[in-house]
């Protein structure tokens, strides 16, 4: 870090959108019509959180509601368009897992991941939200 440029006054700008996620899995349908944050209730079968971009200098974050696998952080990283580009887990919701269909109980090792995710399009719905998200809004652009 001692060799990084400091970058006096950087601009920063904040812009967020909500997405909605199906949710399939029974646990996590249970825990969120259970907790006192009314994050489910009834018959509702989704859940509306919110994705949130962050230019700070020549620095891009882009915020994830839950625990992507690594072959989705690297995808949307690589979309990104900071110098830096960084993403932050478990920020504005916590809702476990998130994999794509190609992995959605593809393997035994993916039992847990996959009873934890939302349902098997939240990895799909997220990467296609972060894209636009990131599309339509400038790109870091330093001081």
């Amino acid at each position: 870090m001692k060799d990084a440029p400091v970058q006096a006054e950087p601009k920063i700008q904040v812009v967020c959108r909500r997405i909605t996620f199906p949710v399939e899995s029974p646990l996590l349908l249970a825990v969120m019509r259970g907790s006192p944050l009314g994050l489910a209730t009834g018959s509702e079968s989704s859940v509306t959180t919110r994705l949130c971009l962050v230019n700070i200098g020549s620095a891009q974050i882009l915020t994830i509601p839950g625990e992507a696998l690594p072959n989705i952080g690297f995808y949307l990283k690589r979309k990104m368009r900071g110098k830096q580009n960084l993403l932050l887990g478990l920020t504005n919701d916590a809702f476990g897992y998130i994999l794509t269909e190609v992995d959605w109980h593809s393997f035994e090792r993916y039992d847990y991941v996959s009873r934890t995710c939302l349902g098997e399009k939240t990895g799909s719905i997220l990467i296609s939200e972060a894209l636009k998200l990131i599309s339509e809004n400038p790109a870091p652009g330093g001081n």
